[in-house]
């Protein structure tokens, strides 16, 4: 069960960067407003894992009540995001992103008292840098310092996101926790389009642009939380969020494959570094968890 970890977190890293493009393609090809294709998106995850649970009979014991994470994301964390975005450049906001493994095991360490093993913050901080160079190889335009403000908020939302549902999954299976956490965040990013006077679907919509913002959605939401939720019940949270630093790897080749984009030397640079930090991970994986045992004993 922990040899499949990692496979479900690579899983993971692979489907949010593929939703990500997507979602891309979704807001260049419709011209909608961010904030109503998240609504559909949204809509759309929740109804696959709705489908998924109703096929296995999950129980949603106590669920609901743990669900309000998912307030921290994909609510808010990607309700700054969006506006984040598109207030700054798309290489500050992918840099900005690329903190998230690093925030996930200080907040873990303050509030949960897991202290990273020495290995392990050598991993994160090769894989971290390697995501850097990454997004540093990406065109973007001019930033702004409100808009780098709101991506770090959404980073640190999501870090938090990280850190509490990690907890949550030895009560919560990871579908009914996915399902209900998503639910919340559907109710918060509707309520906030009522707020801000923003449509829940923008006019010019059609049936090809809302099957391809779906599509995203289930790419960007449904699969990737599940896939991680499943992960955390087979590897300490620190671990998983160096697996995070892939996102952007997966970004790049999925930008390259979809969108056209040429790849650079620091994006094979650092889609190196971070694979090998990773197989690093991996190859101590069974060292540390060991020590981590033992910590949580004494």
């Amino acid at each position: 069960m922990r040899a499949g970890g990692p496979l479900l977190m690579v899983a993971s890293a692979a489907t949010w960067a593929a939703g990500l493009v997507l979602t891309k393609v979704t807001l260049d090809t419709t011209g909608a407003a961010p904030g109503s294709v998240l609504v559909v998106q949204l809509v759309a995850s929740v109804g696959t894992l709705a489908a998924a649970y109703a096929v296995t009979g999950a129980s949603l014991r106590g669920a609901w009540r743990q669900g309000w994470v998912g307030l921290l994301e994909p609510g808010i964390a990607y309700q700054f995001g969006l506006a984040g975005l598109a207030l700054t450049s798309a290489t500050n906001a992918s840099v900005l992103g690329s903190l998230e493994p690093v925030m996930v095991p200080l907040i873990a360490w303050v509030l949960l008292r897991e202290r990273p093993h020495r290995r392990l913050v050598v991993v994160i901080a090769g894989a971290t840098v390697g995501s850097v160079l990454v997004s540093f190889s990406a065109d973007g335009g001019a930033g702004s310092w409100a808009g780098d403000g709101l991506v770090v908020a959404s980073v640190v939302a999501a870090a938090l996101y990280v850190v509490v549902a990690s907890k949550q999954v030895t009560t919560v299976a990871p579908l009914p926790a996915a399902l209900t956490q998503q639910v919340w965040a559907l109710g918060f990013v509707i309520v906030s389009q009522f707020v801000l006077a923003g449509p829940l679907l923008w006019p010019s919509a059609k049936p090809a642009h809302l099957l391809l913002a779906a599509t995203a959605g289930i790419l960007n939401y449904a699969l990737p939380f599940w896939l991680y939720l499943t992960a955390l019940t087979r590897m300490p949270v620190a671990r998983a969020a160096t697996y995070l630093t892939l996102i952007p790897v997966f970004g790049v080749l999925g930008a390259v494959l979809t969108l056209g984009e040429q790849v650079t030397w620091l994006d094979l640079a650092g889609g190196a570094l971070v694979v090998g930090s990773l197989v690093a991970d991996a190859s101590s994986a069974q060292t540390d968890d060991v020590v981590l045992k033992g910590e949580e004993v004494q």
